[in-house]
């Protein structure tokens, strides 16, 4: 069943409007390339297509993570050396 059904279903058994916002259109790109409405996606379209961008957004976290400890590492590696020329300097 559609997305768009459902919510005229469930607006119907609640016996109010949906809000403006769930009413609008938004376009995702499916795995084809091409852009759907997600009020025209089914049910279990929309719900294996979220869990997909759950997916992708917590495999972009750790990805970022994992960067942002090598940044560190690195700035980490550069002021201890720096401290280390520095040192060795004022000794002089």
């Amino acid at each position: 069943m559609k997305l768009k059904k459902l919510l005229e279903i469930n607006q119907m058994c609640e016996e109010r409007k949906a809000p403006f916002d769930i009413q609008e259109s938004f376009e995702y790109e499916s795995s084809k390339g091409k852009n759907i409405n997600i009020l025209d996606m089914d049910i279990v379209h929309f719900v294996r297509a979220f869990k997909v961008l759950a997916r992708d957004k917590k495999t972009l976290k750790q990805e970022l993570g994992r960067k942002s400890d090598k940044e560190l590492y690195w700035i980490s590696n550069r002021l201890n050396g720096l401290a280390k020329e520095l040192t060795e300097y004022i000794d002089v």
